[in-house]
């Protein structure tokens, strides 16, 4: 396991809520809501912002953590937790990677074997996937 700097993975946490606000809101909202059949009203029933945004936060964490070891070990002569940073164009390399690796097949399940709706994977693959490219850009560019 790799040091890492935990300012970089603290601020690439934060990257996720700040596309998710954009993308789930005047980006994709209504589409977003007419693929899942709901309203807005329906969505704050019972919603919990601390223990959902909470998780999300803590989630999203795990997920910056995880793409800064990565990073480290794709590019070691170019990422130094002294200073430094790779380029973002790696940090585009692993969030792109990520995205095909882990996002999309789950995406795919998803619709294959439990009927999703094809839209609404393919608008949260890509939510997924500037999520991901956007932590791992700040990571590698801020330096591991």
């Amino acid at each position: 396991m790799h040091d890492v700097n935990l300012l970089a993975v603290l601020v690439a946490g934060i990257v996720p809520m700040i596309v998710g606000m954009l993308w789930y809101g005047p980006l994709f909202g209504k589409r977003w809501l007419a693929l899942m059949e709901t309203t807005p009203e329906e969505i704050q029933e019972g919603f919990n912002p601390l223990k959902t945004y909470g998780m999300s936060f803590l989630l999203s964490l795990v997920t910056a953590f995880i793409l800064a070891q990565l990073i480290a070990d794709i590019a070691p002569g170019d990422v130094s937790s002294l200073g430094g940073g790779a380029s973002a164009m790696v940090g585009v390399h692993v969030g792109l990677m990520a995205l095909v690796a882990f996002v999309l097949p789950v995406a795919h399940q998803g619709v294959t074997f439990e009927g999703r709706k094809a839209g609404l994977a393919w608008l949260n693959v890509g939510y997924n996937g500037v999520a991901l490219i956007g932590q791992a850009m700040v990571i590698a560019a801020w330096g591991v």
